[in-house]
């Protein structure tokens, strides 16, 4: 056998073994970076003002991502904007009526801003939602019960 007709077999291998450059077989991009990963990542280590403003380019972008509103709230919140996070839940449940998510915490924002009546109705929206229950219908329920425990303490 020549080495000519063997080739191909070494280079199928090479290619295998990630020995060949990846940009020499370049058929584009793989699979694209999730948007909301940096947000995440920000949110993770609780640095909500990068989170916040990694969140607020993202839906001006895209301005139908429920997801990024949400996750927007979330950090507006947590940095104590209870006010932005109300609109920015609104404008997620507003593109997706059954976003689990943006129940569960505009519930837990109308908790924090002690409306326990707005909650209770948020609460009600979200059991309709999942019927058969959910983590975040667990959490909000969690997050109600401990609600009405400290008013009983007081």
């Amino acid at each position: 056998m020549r080495f000519r007709s063997l080739l191909p077999y070494f280079f199928s291998l090479a290619l295998l073994m990630n020995v060949l450059p990846a940009a020499a077989f370049d058929e584009g991009p793989t699979t694209p970076q999730d948007p909301l990963a940096n947000a995440r990542t920000a949110i993770a280590s609780e640095d909500w003002s990068k989170a916040i403003m990694i969140l607020k380019d993202q839906t001006a972008k895209d301005p139908h991502n429920a997801d990024a509103f949400n996750l927007l709230g979330f950090s507006q919140r947590n940095a104590g904007d209870m006010h932005a996070a109300l609109v920015s839940y609104e404008q997620a449940l507003k593109l997706n009526p059954g976003h689990k998510g943006a129940l569960e915490y505009l519930g837990e924002t109308y908790l924090k801003l002690n409306d326990l009546p707005k909650a209770a109705i948020i609460q009600a929206k979200l059991q309709s939602v999942c019927p058969q229950g959910c983590e975040e219908l667990d959490d909000l329920n969690e997050a109600i019960a401990d609600y009405k425990k400290g008013m009983s303490n007081n």
